[in-house]
C-alpha cells in the first residue's frame, strides 16, 4: 500500500492540523435526519466494525446494505448516524465518502472532509488492518481513478478472500461497459463473470445479486436475467431501488405492463418514505426515475393518456431555484419537465405538437435556474425541434429548414458548454440531453427531406443516423428520445415503395424495443403492404393484447 502521507500530498487535502471537525461531514439537511424513520434495508453483509458503541456499528452496517442497494442518501444518513453516535469511527467515514463519490455540489465539502478525516484517522493508527485497507483502496480511487481502485481492492481482497463486500467494490469500479455495437469489453465481461460466480456461493444474499444485475442492466439482451431480477424483488419485496431495478429489467424485455406495476411498487415505497422524513421529490431522485420511467412503460404499451397524466404530474412539481443544484431537482428539470413533451414527440398525433410547445416551461421560468443550470439549453432546443415540426404540419417546408438551420446553430453552442456542465456538475445530464437534440435533428431533417419534391432519398441518410445516434438508456433511465427511430427509417421504406425492407427493418428493430407499440403499429402496416396479411393479423392481435394487459 502507498504510504497515507503520499495520498494526502496527491489529493491536496490539508495537514493533521487542519483536520475538520466530525460534524462538518453532516450536511444541514441531514442532521436532524440522520437516526429519524429508519427504511430497513435488505440483509447487510457480514463486515467487521470498529467501534465504541453498538448502535454505530448497526448504523453503519445499514449503510453499507444501502450502498450496495443503490440508494446513496439513504446510506449516507445512516453513517451520519453513526458518526453522530462515534466521531472516531473509520469505516463511518468511509461509508460517508463512499456514499458521496459523485456528491451533488452541495456536499462535496462534505466528500471532501470524510477523505481527510479517514486519511488522518489511518495515520493516527484508528481501525483494523482491513478497514485501513478499504480506506487505501477508496483514496486510489480519488488519486487514480475507478480502475486503480478496482485494481486496490482485488490486492485487499487477496488477503481478505471472506470479506464478499471487497470482490463486489472491485468487480463494480472496474467495470467499463459496453460498446456502441453492444458488444462487451474486456473489463465488464470480467466484472459479469465475477459477479456472477460470487451469486452462485451466495444464492441467498441479494445485494449480492443486485451488484450483479446492476451491472448487467444496460446489456443488449437481458432476458436471460429477467428471473433473477424477479427473484431479487421476492428476497427484499419492500425495497424500492430493487422494485425499479426489475422494473427496468421488464421493460427492456417487453414485459410493459409488469415494468408499470414495478415502478409503481418503487413510487409507492419511496413515497411513504418521503411522507415518514417529511421529504419532497427534490430529496428523492428515486421517486422520480420511477415515475419517469413508469409513464414511460405506459406508453409503451399504447396509454397514452395514463403515461401523459403521470408525466404532467412530475413536470408540475415546483423546483425552488436555490435547490436547483440537487440531483432530484435535476432530474426534475431536465426529465420530469420535458417529460410531456418526448411522450408528445413520440406519438406525433393529431394536435400533438401544439400540445408540446404549450407543454414548454414559460421564459420567465426558465430564467430562475440560469445561474445554478444549464437546462434551459435543452428547453431552447426542443422548442427549436417543435417549432419545426409545426411549420411542417402546416406545409411550410421553407420555414421548417430555416428552423433546423437554428436549431444546428443552438447545437454548436451547446456543445461548448461541456466545461460548464463540469462546474454544475451536470454533465451526465448535460450529454444525455445534447445527444437527444442530435437524434431529434436527424429525424426532422429526414421528415423535411421525406415531404420534399423529387427524390426523398435524402431522407433514408438522416433517418439512418438517427436509428445510429440512439444510444443505450443508461443510470437505470429510459432513453432521452422516446421513439425508436427505426420506426422513421421503416416510414422510409414505405414512402419508397419497399414495404419488405421496412418489416426486415422492423422485426429486427423489435430486439432493442421489444412489444414497443409503435413498432408494432407500423410491423403490421409493412406486412399488409408487403402482402403477408395472416402475418398482418397475428401482429394486430398482439397489439390488441398488449392493449388490454
Amino acid at each position: 500500500m502507498r504510504p497515507f502521507y503520499l495520498l494526502i500530498l496527491s489529493l491536496g487535502l490539508a495537514a493533521a492540523d487542519e483536520i475538520p471537525a466530525a460534524d462538518r461531514l453532516i450536511a444541514e439537511q441531514v442532521k436532524e435526519l440522520a437516526a429519524a424513520g429508519e427504511f430497513q434495508p435488505p440483509p447487510v453483509l457480514a463486515v467487521a466494525v470498529s467501534t465504541v458503541d453498538g448502535a454505530a456499528q448497526s448504523h453503519v452496517l445499514k449503510g453499507i446494505a444501502h450502498l450496495h442497494g443503490g440508494w446513496d442518501f439513504e446510506a449516507y444518513r445512516q453513517f451520519c448516524a453513526a458518526l453522530q453516535i462515534d466521531p472516531e469511527c473509520l469505516m463511518a467515514h468511509w461509508g460517508v465518502a463512499m456514499a458521496l463519490i459523485s456528491p451533488e455540489p452541495d456536499l462535496r465539502d462534505e466528500r471532501d472532509a470524510a477523505l481527510r478525516r479517514m486519511i488522518h484517522l489511518v495515520e493516527q493508527g484508528r481501525g483494523t488492518e482491513l478497514e485501513q485497507a478499504y480506506a487505501w483502496a477508496l483514496t486510489v480511487f480519488f488519486n487514480e481513478g475507478s480502475a486503480a481502485s478496482a485494481s486496490a481492492f482485488r490486492k485487499v481482497s487477496a488477503k481478505f478472500p471472506n470479506d464478499p463486500q471487497l470482490k463486489i467494490l472491485a468487480a463494480v469500479l472496474g467495470r467499463t461497459g459496453y460498446a456502441e455495437d453492444g458488444s462487451v469489453t474486456p473489463d465488464q465481461e470480467r466484472a459479469e463473470k465475477e459477479l456472477r460466480a460470487l451469486v452462485e456461493a451466495m444464492p441467498d444474499q441479494p445485494l449480492v445479486l443486485n451488484a450483479y444485475l446492476t451491472v448487467r442492466a444496460e446489456a443488449p439482451d437481458l432476458r436471460d436475467d429477467l428471473e433473477l431480477a424477479r427473484k431479487l424483488c421476492q428476497m427484499a419485496p419492500g425495497y424500492p431501488p430493487f422494485r425499479h431495478l426489475l422494473g427496468h429489467y421488464e421493460w427492456r424485455c417487453g414485459g410493459h405492463a409488469r415494468a408499470v406495476d414495478a415502478f409503481s411498487q418503487a413510487g409507492e415505497l419511496y413515497s411513504s418514505w418521503m411522507k415518514t422524513l417529511k421529504l419532497t421529490a427534490i430529496d428523492c431522485p428515486g421517486w422520480v426515475k420511477a415515475e419517469c420511467f413508469r409513464a414511460v412503460a405506459l406508453a409503451s404499451k399504447g396509454d397514452y393518456p395514463t403515461a401523459l397524466a403521470a408525466a404532467k404530474a412530475v413536470a408540475a412539481i415546483e423546483v425552488p431555484a436555490e435547490r436547483a443544484a440537487g440531483d432530484g431537482a435535476r432530474l426534475l428539470l431536465w426529465e420530469g419537465r420535458t417529460l410531456p413533451i418526448r411522450l408528445l414527440m413520440r406519438r406525433s398525433g393529431q394536435g400533438d405538437t401544439a400540445a408540446a410547445i404549450a407543454a414548454l416551461p414559460p421564459k420567465e421560468s426558465q430564467q430562475l435556474y440560469g445561474k445554478s443550470s444549464l437546462v434551459t439549453w435543452y428547453y431552447q432546443g426542443l422548442a427549436f425541434l417543435l417549432e419545426a415540426r409545426k411549420a411542417l404540419e402546416a406545409g411550410n417546408l421553407e420555414e421548417a429548414r430555416k428552423i433546423s438551420q437554428a436549431l444546428t446553430l443552438h447545437g454548436e453552442r451547446f456543445a461548448e458548454t461541456r466545461e460548464a456542465a463540469l462546474a454544475y456538475g451536470e454533465s451526465s445530464f448535460r450529454l444525455r440531453a445534447f445527444q437527444a437534440l442530435e437524434v431529434g435533428a436527424a429525424e426532422l431533417l429526414g421528415q423535411i427531406a421525406l415531404k420534399s419534391t423529387g427524390t426523398i432519398a435524402p431522407a433514408y441518410n438522416w433517418f439512418r443516423a438517427g436509428v445510429d445516434r440512439q444510444v443505450r438508456p443508461t443510470m437505470l433511465m429510459p432513453p432521452a428520445v422516446l421513439l425508436p427511430m427505426e420506426t422513421r427509417l421503416a416510414e422510409y421504406h414505405l414512402a419508397a415503395k419497399e414495404p419488405q425492407q421496412a418489416v426486415d427493418l422492423l422485426v429486427e428493430a423489435q430486439e432493442n424495443h421489444p412489444k414497443d407499440i409503435e413498432i408494432l403499429t407500423r410491423l403490421e402496416k409493412a406486412l399488409r403492404a408487403a402482402g403477408k396479411a395472416d402475418r398482418a393479423e397475428e401482429i394486430a392481435a398482439e397489439i390488441k393484447a398488449l392493449a388490454k394487459e
